[in-house]
Protein backbone atom coordinates (compact mmCIF):
# COMPACT_ATOMS: atom_id res chain seq x y z
CA UNK A 1 0.00 0.00 0.00
CA UNK A 2 1.60 3.36 -0.52
CA UNK A 3 0.43 6.32 1.22
CA UNK A 4 1.15 10.32 -0.05
CA UNK A 5 0.14 13.37 0.96
CA UNK A 6 0.79 16.63 1.47
CA UNK A 7 2.53 18.35 4.81
CA UNK A 8 0.55 21.31 6.63
CA UNK A 9 2.66 24.66 5.59
CA UNK A 10 3.08 26.04 8.88
CA UNK A 11 4.26 29.55 9.70
CA UNK A 12 7.84 29.61 10.01
CA UNK A 13 9.00 32.38 12.94
CA UNK A 14 12.69 34.38 12.60
CA UNK A 15 12.61 32.55 16.35
CA UNK A 16 12.45 28.81 14.30
CA UNK A 17 14.70 30.13 12.06
CA UNK A 18 17.28 30.99 14.32
CA UNK A 19 17.08 27.56 16.06
CA UNK A 20 17.52 26.29 12.25
CA UNK A 21 20.90 28.12 12.41
CA UNK A 22 21.74 26.80 15.95
CA UNK A 23 21.02 23.03 14.31
CA UNK A 24 23.75 23.55 11.87
CA UNK A 25 26.02 25.26 14.35
CA UNK A 26 25.99 22.07 16.39
CA UNK A 27 26.16 19.98 13.25
CA UNK A 28 29.61 22.12 12.51
CA UNK A 29 30.63 21.19 15.70
CA UNK A 30 30.10 17.70 15.33
CA UNK A 31 32.01 17.52 11.99
CA UNK A 32 34.47 19.70 12.55
CA UNK A 33 37.25 16.84 11.58
CA UNK A 34 35.18 16.35 8.44
CA UNK A 35 36.58 18.47 5.37
CA UNK A 36 33.76 17.51 3.04
CA UNK A 37 30.83 17.68 5.76
CA UNK A 38 31.96 20.84 7.83
CA UNK A 39 31.64 23.22 4.74
CA UNK A 40 28.34 21.78 4.28
CA UNK A 41 26.78 22.72 7.63
CA UNK A 42 28.99 26.42 7.54
CA UNK A 43 27.16 27.13 4.19
CA UNK A 44 23.65 26.03 5.77
CA UNK A 45 24.25 27.90 9.15
CA UNK A 46 24.90 30.71 7.41
CA UNK A 47 22.40 31.07 4.77
CA UNK A 48 19.71 30.17 7.79
CA UNK A 49 21.31 32.71 10.38
CA UNK A 50 20.50 35.49 7.48
CA UNK A 51 17.04 34.51 6.82
CA UNK A 52 16.22 34.72 10.82
CA UNK A 53 16.04 38.95 9.70
CA UNK A 54 14.15 38.16 6.84
CA UNK A 55 11.70 36.36 8.58
CA UNK A 56 11.76 39.28 11.59
CA UNK A 57 10.51 41.85 8.65
CA UNK A 58 8.25 38.94 7.28
CA UNK A 59 6.63 38.77 10.69
CA UNK A 60 5.97 42.31 11.72
CA UNK A 61 6.13 43.52 8.22
CA UNK A 62 2.73 45.47 9.36
CA UNK A 63 3.85 46.96 12.74
CA UNK A 64 5.12 50.05 12.79
CA UNK A 65 7.09 50.47 16.21
CA UNK A 66 8.99 47.19 14.88
CA UNK A 67 9.60 49.34 11.38
CA UNK A 68 10.83 52.11 13.77
CA UNK A 69 13.05 49.28 15.58
CA UNK A 70 14.46 47.48 12.79
CA UNK A 71 15.38 50.89 10.94
CA UNK A 72 17.98 51.56 14.09
CA UNK A 73 18.75 47.83 14.58
CA UNK A 74 19.40 47.17 10.70
CA UNK A 75 22.21 50.07 10.38
CA UNK A 76 23.69 48.76 14.12
CA UNK A 77 23.85 45.11 12.66
CA UNK A 78 25.66 46.66 9.09
CA UNK A 79 28.15 48.16 11.56
CA UNK A 80 28.78 44.90 13.40
CA UNK A 81 32.39 43.48 11.67
CA UNK A 82 31.04 39.84 12.88
CA UNK A 83 27.39 40.32 11.56
CA UNK A 84 28.50 41.66 8.44
CA UNK A 85 31.29 39.27 7.56
CA UNK A 86 28.62 36.47 7.80
CA UNK A 87 26.60 38.22 6.05
CA UNK A 88 28.77 38.88 3.25
CA UNK A 89 29.50 35.08 3.57
CA UNK A 90 26.34 33.86 2.62
CA UNK A 91 25.97 36.33 0.20
CA UNK A 92 29.37 35.20 -1.56
CA UNK A 93 28.23 31.57 -1.32
CA UNK A 94 24.67 32.08 -2.25
CA UNK A 95 25.26 34.55 -5.45
CA UNK A 96 29.09 33.82 -6.53
CA UNK A 97 30.90 31.11 -5.59
CA UNK A 98 31.54 29.21 -2.51
CA UNK A 99 34.04 30.63 -0.28
CA UNK A 100 37.75 29.82 0.89
CA UNK A 101 38.61 28.44 3.89
CA UNK A 102 41.63 27.31 5.67
CA UNK A 103 42.45 25.08 8.38
CA UNK A 104 44.65 24.63 11.02
CA UNK A 105 45.58 21.48 12.32
CA UNK A 106 47.24 19.43 15.09
CA UNK A 107 46.29 16.58 17.45
CA UNK A 108 45.43 16.01 20.99
CA UNK A 109 48.29 14.65 22.83
CA UNK A 110 47.68 11.00 24.04
CA UNK A 111 47.75 11.28 28.18
CA UNK A 112 50.28 8.70 29.07
CA UNK A 113 52.68 11.05 27.73
CA UNK A 114 52.40 13.80 29.91
CA UNK A 115 52.24 16.17 27.19
CA UNK A 116 55.84 16.00 26.38
CA UNK A 117 57.39 13.52 24.25
CA UNK A 118 61.31 12.67 24.24
CA UNK A 119 62.53 10.89 21.65
CA UNK A 120 64.49 11.01 18.25
CA UNK A 121 62.23 9.17 16.17
CA UNK A 122 58.67 10.74 15.83
CA UNK A 123 56.35 10.21 12.74
CA UNK A 124 52.62 11.84 12.79
CA UNK A 125 50.66 10.88 10.18
CA UNK A 126 47.26 11.96 8.49
CA UNK A 127 44.75 10.36 6.23
CA UNK A 128 41.23 11.33 5.07
CA UNK A 129 38.73 9.30 4.02
CA UNK A 130 36.41 9.26 0.96
CA UNK A 131 34.27 10.69 3.56
CA UNK A 132 35.80 13.57 4.51
CA UNK A 133 36.70 12.18 7.89
CA UNK A 134 40.47 13.16 9.26
CA UNK A 135 42.18 10.49 11.20
CA UNK A 136 45.58 11.16 12.77
CA UNK A 137 48.20 8.99 13.83
CA UNK A 138 51.27 9.01 16.11
CA UNK A 139 54.31 6.64 15.90
CA UNK A 140 56.83 7.80 18.98
CA UNK A 141 60.50 5.90 18.47
CA UNK A 142 61.44 4.15 15.56
CA UNK A 143 60.13 0.38 16.75
CA UNK A 144 56.89 2.25 18.13
CA UNK A 145 53.50 1.03 17.56
CA UNK A 146 51.46 3.35 15.59
CA UNK A 147 48.53 4.79 17.68
CA UNK A 148 45.48 6.85 16.54
CA UNK A 149 45.53 10.09 17.91
CA UNK A 150 42.10 12.36 18.30
CA UNK A 151 42.64 15.40 15.01
CA UNK A 152 42.44 18.98 16.37
CA UNK A 153 41.38 21.02 13.18
CA UNK A 154 40.32 24.66 13.97
CA UNK A 155 38.45 26.43 10.50
CA UNK A 156 39.23 30.04 9.36
CA UNK A 157 37.85 32.45 6.80
CA UNK A 158 41.19 33.41 5.72
CA UNK A 159 44.75 32.38 6.16
CA UNK A 160 45.79 35.66 8.36
CA UNK A 161 42.14 35.26 10.71
CA UNK A 162 43.38 34.50 13.92
CA UNK A 163 39.98 33.32 15.19
CA UNK A 164 38.25 29.80 14.40
CA UNK A 165 35.20 29.66 11.57
CA UNK A 166 33.24 28.20 15.13
CA UNK A 167 33.77 31.19 17.19
CA UNK A 168 32.52 33.62 14.71
CA UNK A 169 29.52 31.66 14.22
CA UNK A 170 29.03 31.38 17.80
CA UNK A 171 29.11 35.02 17.82
CA UNK A 172 26.97 35.57 15.59
CA UNK A 173 24.39 33.62 16.99
CA UNK A 174 24.81 35.50 20.14
CA UNK A 175 24.03 38.19 18.42
CA UNK A 176 21.03 37.47 16.58
CA UNK A 177 19.84 35.84 19.86
CA UNK A 178 20.39 39.56 21.65
CA UNK A 179 17.93 40.92 18.92
CA UNK A 180 15.29 38.42 19.36
CA UNK A 181 15.10 38.86 23.04
CA UNK A 182 15.52 42.73 22.28
CA UNK A 183 11.74 42.14 20.41
CA UNK A 184 10.70 40.36 23.28
CA UNK A 185 11.24 42.65 25.53
CA UNK A 186 9.83 45.33 23.18
CA UNK A 187 6.64 43.03 23.55
CA UNK A 188 6.37 42.44 19.57
CA UNK A 189 6.77 38.52 19.94
CA UNK A 190 3.62 38.45 21.83
CA UNK A 191 1.76 40.29 19.11
CA UNK A 192 3.26 37.91 16.30
CA UNK A 193 2.42 34.57 17.96
CA UNK A 194 -1.23 36.18 18.35
CA UNK A 195 -1.47 36.91 14.58
CA UNK A 196 1.01 34.10 13.22
CA UNK A 197 1.98 35.60 9.57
Amino acid sequence: MLMHGQMARVPVTAQQKFREAAYFYNGMFAHRTNSVIFPYYLSAFVSALRSVTYYLQKQYAHNQQFAEWYARKQEEMKADPVLKMLHDKRNTALHVEPFDLYFRQTFKWPEKYGGVITTDHLVVREETGPTGQVKMYLKVGKDGVEEEVEPLISWHFSDDDPKDVMNHCYEGLEKMDAILKEISALGLDKESNANPA
